[in-house]
């Protein structure tokens, strides 16, 4: 394995376009040396992507939780809106009740 011993890929490949053999045991080295960091070069990759992966899908559980509480922070402002609301309009009845009083007190005098 000396013929691919701590070389790159690229290295591997430049010696093979110079001095290959097809068929002879450094051309086989070569090749399978080729393959194998291929194959480490995907691993990588994949463990990169994976990483990736794994934080996007936690960042989206986070975004999740919190349009979840958004919404119950939206729900919980309806229902206090739909109750002050209801309260104004006891406001408004009671006034007007008050106003109708007064006319009939100032038309009775």
């Amino acid at each position: 394995m000396s013929h691919v011993q701590n070389k790159t890929k690229d290295e591997i490949l430049t010696e093979m376009a110079g001095t290959a053999q097809p068929g002879s045991q450094v051309y086989e080295q070569q090749k399978a040396a080729i393959i194998v960091r291929s194959t480490e070069d995907i691993q990588v990759a994949l463990g990169k992507q994976t990483s990736a992966i794994r934080k996007v899908n936690t960042a989206m559980e986070e975004l999740n939780k919190r349009i979840c509480s958004l919404e119950n922070t939206f729900e919980e402002s309806s229902k206090s809106s739909g109750r002050v609301a209801f309260s104004l309009n006891i406001l408004t009845a009671v006034l007007v009740l008050v106003g109708i009083a007064q006319v009939v007190v100032a038309y009775i005098k």
